[in-house]
C-alpha cells in the first residue's frame, strides 16, 4: 500500500444506486441485479458505499443478467475521501482492517450464498484483490468459485500465484507499485503454466483506474475498456 495512488480516490463520480442494502452473513451488503448466478465484488479501502463501486457492480448487473453482491468487509469504517487528513488515517486504518482478517470473513460469506446461486464468480480491486486470490487459492473455497477477476492488486506474494486453482483474469495497470512488473511476471510465468490466468494491460494507466479513474481521456477510456473486459469474462464463466 506504498503508492500513492492506493488511496487516490479518482475524479469525482456521483452515481444512484439501483440496488439495496440487504443483510448477508452478518455483513451489510449492497445487492443488485436480480440473476441466478452471482458475482462478488470485493472492494478496495474505500468500501461498499463508495459511490464508483456501486456504479461497477450495477453495471455487471445489468450487463451479465447475474446478482451482484458488495459485502462491507470493513463494518461501516471504510476509508473517507470526504475527510481532510483521511491519507493520514491509512497505517493505522490497515492495522484495524488486515486482509489477514477479513479473509475468512470473506471466506464466511461465500459459504453463505453458496448453494442460492448456479454459479458464483468474484472480482477483487486493489485490497480486495487479495481477498479474490484468497478464495481461490483455499481447498474448501475453489470448489465454490467458478472465476476470479483481479484488478490492480496489492497484498500479494509469489507464493500464492502456485496456489490459484480457478481461471484468473488479471486487470493489470501500466505504472502499478503494488504489483511489481516482477511480482507481474512471476504470476504471467505461473499461471501460464497452470492454465488459470489470463493477464491484460491497459496502457497510460496507474493502479486504481479501473474504479478510481482520475478523469484524464486516457484513463476513463481504459477504465471502460477494463469493465467491458471484465463484463465478457464473467460472461463467459457464468
Amino acid at each position: 500500500m506504498a503508492s500513492p495512488c492506493c488511496i487516490e480516490p479518482g475524479a469525482k463520480q456521483t452515481h444512484v444506486s439501483e440496488g439495496q442494502e440487504v443483510e448477508i452473513a452478518n455483513l451489510n451488503t449492497y445487492k443488485t441485479g436480480q440473476g441466478k448466478s452471482a458475482i462478488v465484488i470485493f472492494t478496495d479501502i474505500f468500501g461498499y458505499a463508495f459511490a464508483n463501486v456501486r456504479k461497477v457492480a450495477d453495471c455487471f448487473a445489468n450487463e451479465t443478467g447475474t446478482t451482484v453482491l458488495i459485502p462491507d468487509l470493513f463494518n461501516g469504517d471504510s476509508i473517507d475521501d470526504n475527510i481532510p487528513n483521511f491519507r493520514a488515517l491509512l497505517p493505522d486504518w490497515i492495522k484495524k482492517h488486515s486482509p489477514a482478517e477479513a479473509c475468512p470473513v470473506a471466506g464466511k460469506f461465500i459459504s453463505t450464498i453458496k448453494g442460492h446461486y448456479e454459479s458464483i464468480q468474484v472480482i477483487g480491486f486493489c485490497y480486495g484483490a487479495k481477498i479474490a486470490v484468497y478464495l481461490i487459492t483455499h481447498e474448501e473455497l475453489t470448489s465454490t468459485i467458478k472465476a476470479a477477476i483481479v484488478a490492480h492488486p496489492a497484498f500479494l506474494t509469489k507464493e500464492e500465484a502456485t496456489q490459484i486453482k480457478r481461471p484468473t483474469l488479471f486487470l493489470c495497470a501500466e505504472t502499478d507499485h503494488t504489483f511489481s512488473p516482477e511480482l507481474e511476471e512471476y504470476y504471467k510465468k505461473e499461471l501460464t503454466t497452470t492454465g488459470f490466468g489470463t493477464f491484460i494491460k491497459y496502457p497510460g494507466t496507474v493502479h486504481g483506474f479501473v474504479t478510481r479513474p482520475d478523469g484524464s481521456q486516457q484513463s476513463n477510456e481504459q477504465s471502460e475498456k477494463a469493465k467491458q473486459d471484465a463484463i465478457e469474462y464473467f460472461k463467459k464463466n457464468i
